[in-house]
């Protein structure tokens, strides 16, 4: 018996004391965190939770600390005070040094790239209610300048990095091509790249009239893809991210990566939202009482009787005709509807350890806000597929996106002037629905450009847009250390586009007749890139080496088919019904083949290098000259990890300095300008075809270059929750490719060749990210950053006597503005006057010639004197609420470049502030008299387009970004099987704060479209 009472005393600490604690682990969105570490701290005792988050360990006392860890969170310890069920909560690390970054042909993080990589996460566009993902980064990225041009649903976009490198190639172009990054999408070029993808003129596309402004205007192919379906952008800007792509990351690199499956259970997600769009503050226009005061006094100016006589002077039916007590506000009517928005995404995703697999699906539709049936519709699907084999050896990714988009608007830009018509103008439709033509015996169309605006309700345009790209990746592992990797890439844009002109939209008063025009515009990209790369250690060390090849492929044609002389308006749409038939095509190809090679060595965590190098062979040029030489050195200095810093630093957490030195290059040139090229005439001679040659034949001119030097300093500041990243770099792009004017003797107009002007863009660029507060229930992080860019022409050799002196001078930036200066009015005459050469004042300035600037003065640059954005995201309990406030320092066009297109006075309404124009002698103000006739008004009005007057601050902060989420608790959820449920609304470009002169400073157009304010509210389901 004593044995059995001895055995007893010896299990009574168990019997007392040993418990079994089970719980569950969570993230702040309510979703279970599997793999987490949970550790009885002081005892070498732990478990990992599994795919539900769930654990269960034993203690032998009741007063244990528990330590919860993992990668990806914040450790936490919790004391367990007789408690037997936990339910934890942990927050997800805000230190991004360690987060994965998306680099060329490879991975590597923050704390470890030598070259400048800024990373937007699939996170950051979720947020966003915007339907083209090159409008997720506005604001967002350092060194990064992206503008719309437009606020039509499948407008282009504007995007540079680090400024325009090169100058004005063609003399004989009013715009200057910008130089566009190049686009890869999940490891393929993408084939239209940042081009817009339509031929014909629409509301997208007005053309670079001076009435429109808008001379990039278009229509984006990356309207086509998903932003719902990127899981990462991440923008390369200097020559260590960038000189592995050789010529053509000369002017930047954005990746784009799609979202991947992940291993675990299968996860069905669904995210639903709609919402409404609508146009922000413009200016106001006049009212009817102010329009025909302003008329009166336009014809009085000139001593002129207003009369009904057409064709005359005084022609005047908004006097006299017209019902002068009728008002329409034509900028509510054309302007002033709501556009909706609905958009619907849908995914499956999971797998197993080998496999995983994520199949989504999505629809989107913008209506415009014109009235009509108008919208942007888009449909898009997209697989990604990674296994790797039992022995891990054998690697495949697989990735296929498709997308269809049709566009449907006007197809006659005048639209978008169309809130410029008298407010008195007649109705212009009748009581059926009906276009007028004419009103008490007035043709309607034969005085007013306008015609008859909702004649567009008749005249369609649509443009069809289908996009497929492929990525196959195999790699297969040789040796330990030793990869083998294949990328093969296709992707194809095919465009098909359609607009036709029925009788029905026209005056029938004319005699009309129905036409159409036919589209289609087809991109093509095949690549290849075979790749071999090596890793090892060597003591304190780690190194890789990659050695690959690349064969890429692209092709552009394009057909246009125009008919016209359609007896009946059904059959418009058809070609074979049109009596007359006008075909024309285009057809171009380019062929480039690379080999390049990395190797990346860092010795103790401390010290980083990483070597480039690159050699191009391109189609663009000829015999001898289609090969060029690109690379680059990077090195990097982590001194927090030294023990000096960390015995006297003991604040810095981070600290890394680092440089990098390249050389990319460029072959931007069209294709086959180094061969005489012929082309058939469109004239027949004798009964057939003859040719015409195109271009000097031209075997010489070769590589731009651009050379890179970035030097940069980050640190961080207690444990990482401050972040700080300074940049300044220096870009010059030299040995420039132009297509040099020529005298018209010679036979042609031009010729491409090679111009020794350097062009140099330099700049800082800082960012600051903070985690200001961080506890279990409250947080609050912010990020800051800002670019200050400056450009300038450093050298162009003969300037003075070439065709670009009176374009470009030494010295300044290659986008500064030449125009007269502006003197103000006249208060004697009420005219327009301005400054000669020697600051005496004029009222006939002379403009350029012979080489000489005569009159014209240096107005500015449009360069943005600053730029970046403003981050602050909110978190409590589940609610989340970002605000992210874009900002730019710029010179801009105001709206009175658009005014003086044509004459104020004449029969078209104009903004209220162009009331306080010169009314009588002595009057002091910067708007000239209004008139009718084309004299001495005329021409100051016209020396005033093009001076310094149509030019003033364009400088905006705007409220670009608001979202407000709720994710429901798990405790409600569960009930229904839910994972999780979010509900959200979002706001885009909620409102502007500027001084601009216009109706926006981004777009900068009177007549136009400005970014439209998004209001929307969604919920996503996770099952």
């Amino acid at each position: 018996m004593k044995y059995l009472y001895l055995l007893i005393i010896l299990l009574s600490p168990v019997i007392n004391f040993a418990q079994t604690i089970t719980g569950t682990v969570r993230n702040i969105s309510n979703e279970p965190l599997p793999g987490v570490t949970v550790t009885l701290k002081g005892i070498n005792q732990f478990v990992i939770t599994n795919e539900k988050g769930e654990f269960t360990i034993s203690v032998n006392d009741v007063t244990a600390i528990l330590r919860f860890t993992a990668a990806t969170v914040e450790p936490l310890e919790v004391t367990l005070a007789g408690q037997k069920n936990i339910n934890v909560t942990l927050l997800t690390k805000v230190n991004k040094l360690d987060e994965v970054q998306i680099i060329a042909y490879g991975t590597n993080t923050q704390r470890y790239n030598v070259g400048s990589v800024t990373k937007v996460t699939a996170d950051d566009i979720s947020k966003q209610a915007v339907s083209n993902p090159l409008a997720a980064l506005q604001g967002r990225v350092p060194g990064l300048v992206v503008s719309a041009t437009s606020g039509i649903p499948g407008a282009a976009f504007n995007v540079q990095i680090r400024g325009q490198n090169t100058i004005k190639s063609n003399l004989q172009t009013i715009v200057t091509p910008r130089d566009n990054p190049l686009f890869i999408i999940d490891g393929v070029p993408y084939a239209p790249q940042n081009g817009s993808v339509n031929q014909f003129p629409s509301l997208a596309s007005p053309g670079i009239a001076g009435v429109y402004n808008n001379a990039y205007g278009g229509l984006s192919p990356f309207n086509s893809i998903n932003p719902s379906d990127i899981e990462s952008i991440e923008v390369l800007r200097d020559a260590d991210a960038t000189a592995i792509y050789g010529s053509r990351g000369g002017n930047g690199v954005i990746l784009i990566t799609t979202k991947k499956g992940k291993a675990g259970k299968t996860d069905f997600n669904l995210n639903a939202s709609n919402g409404i769009s609508v146009v922000g503050h413009t200016m106001p226009m006049m009212n009817t009482q102010q329009y025909l005061g302003m008329r009166k006094e336009a014809l009085a100016n000139g001593g002129l009787t207003p009369n009904l006589t057409l064709y005359d002077d005084g022609f005047a039916p908004d006097l006299l005709a017209f019902d002068t007590t009728r008002y329409t506000d034509w900028k509510k009517v054309f302007l002033g509807n709501t556009a909706h928005n609905t958009n619907v995404n849908g995914s499956v995703s999971g797998g197993s350890t080998n496999t995983q697999f994520r199949i989504s699906g999505g629809y989107n539709r913008d209506t415009y806000i014109f009235p009509g049936d108008f919208a942007d519709s888009r449909a898009s699907f997209l697989m990604n597929l990674h296994h790797t084999s039992l022995n891990q050896k054998l690697t495949l990714d697989f990735s296929s996106n498709y997308s269809y988009d049709k566009n449907n608007s006007a197809g006659a830009p005048n639209l978008l002037t169309a809130y410029s018509m008298e407010p008195n103008y007649p109705s212009l439709l009748d009581g059926n629905g009906n276009l007028v033509w004419d009103y008490k015996g007035i043709s309607l169309s034969s005085y007013t450009p306008n015609i008859n605006p909702f004649s567009y309700l008749k005249s369609r345009y649509y443009i069809q847009n289908k996009s497929l790209n492929s990525n196959l990746q195999i790699g297969y592992k040789l040796l330990d250390g030793l990869t083998f990797r294949s990328s093969l890439g296709y992707n194809t844009f095919y465009s098909q586009e359609y607009y036709g002109n029925p009788k029905s939209a026209q005056n029938p008063a004319g005699n009309p007749t129905a036409s159409a025009r036919f589209g289609n515009n087809n991109y093509t990209t095949w690549i290849a890139e075979p790749q071999l790369e090596y890793r090892n250690t060597l003591g304190k060390g780690a190194y890789s080496i990659l050695i690959g090849g690349t064969y890429q492929r692209n092709s552009n044609s394009k057909t246009e088919v125009d008919g016209s002389g359609y007896i009946n308006d059904n059959l418009i749409e058809s070609i074979s019904g049109a009596p007359t038939q006008n075909a024309s095509d285009s057809y171009s190809e380019y062929r480039y083949a690379a080999i390049f090679g990395r190797i990346n060595y860092r010795w103790d965590n401390k010290y980083i290098l990483n070597i480039n190098a690159r050699r191009d062979g391109s189609s663009r040029f000829g015999p001898n000259k289609q090969f060029g030489d690109f690379g680059s050195v990077g090195a990097g200095w982590l001194f927090n990890e030294e023990s000096f810093v960390n015995s006297n630093l003991a604040f810095l957490s981070y600290g890394k300095l680092r440089g990098s030195y390249g050389i990319t290059g460029s072959d931007a040139v069209a294709d086959y300008q180094y061969l005489s090229r012929w082309a058939p005439t469109n004239y027949t001679y004798q009964g057939g075809l003859g040719y015409l040659p195109q271009n000097l034949y031209n075997p010489t001119f070769s590589w731009a270059t651009t050379k890179k030097l970035e030097f940069g300093l980050e640190l961080g500041f207690l444990q990482d929750r401050i972040l700080f990243n300074s940049t300044w770099y220096r870009d010059r792009s030299g040995n420039q490719l132009i297509t040099y004017q020529l005298p018209a003797l010679t036979g042609f107009n031009s010729v491409v060749e090679n111009w020794d002007a350097v062009v140099q863009n330099t700049g800082l660029e800082l960012t600051l990210q903070v985690s200001v507060i961080k506890s279990k229930r409250f947080s609050w992080t912010s990020s800051f950053n800002m670019t200050l860019p400056k450009n300038k022409v450093l050298s162009f050799p003969n300037l003075e006597k070439s065709s670009y002196s009176t374009t470009y001078t030494a010295g300044q930036s290659i986008n500064t503005v030449y125009g007269f200066k502006s003197a103000g009015v006249n208060a004697t005459t009420g005219v327009f006057q301005f400054y000669d050469t020697n600051g005496q004042i004029t009222d006939s300035p002379l403009p350029p010639s012979s080489g000489k600037f005569n009159d014209y003065y240096n107005i500015g640059n449009l360069d943005p004197k600053f730029y970046g954005g403003f981050q602050n995201t909110f978190t409590y309990n589940g609610v989340q609420l970002d605000v992210f406030v874009e900002f730019k320092k710029q010179l801009g066009v105001n709206y009175l470049q658009q005014v003086y297109y044509s004459l104020p006075g004449m029969e078209q309404n104009l903004p209220v502030a162009l009331l306080n124009r010169w009314k009588a002698p002595g009057d002091q103000t910067n708007i000239q008299k209004y008139s009718v006739q084309y004299g001495a008004e005329y021409d100051a009005g016209s020396n005033f387009f093009q001076s310094s007057g149509v030019y003033s601050d364009a400088s905006y902060i705007r409220i670009k970004t608001v979202s407000l989420s709720y994710n429901l608790p798990v405790k409600l959820t569960k009930k229904f099987n839910i994972q999780n449920l979010r509900i959200y609304a979002s706001a885009q470009n909620l409102f502007t704060i500027t001084r601009y002169l216009g109706n926006d400073p981004e777009t900068q157009t009177l007549y136009g479209v400005p970014p439209l304010k998004t209001i929307s509210c969604g919920l996503q389901l996770t099952l």
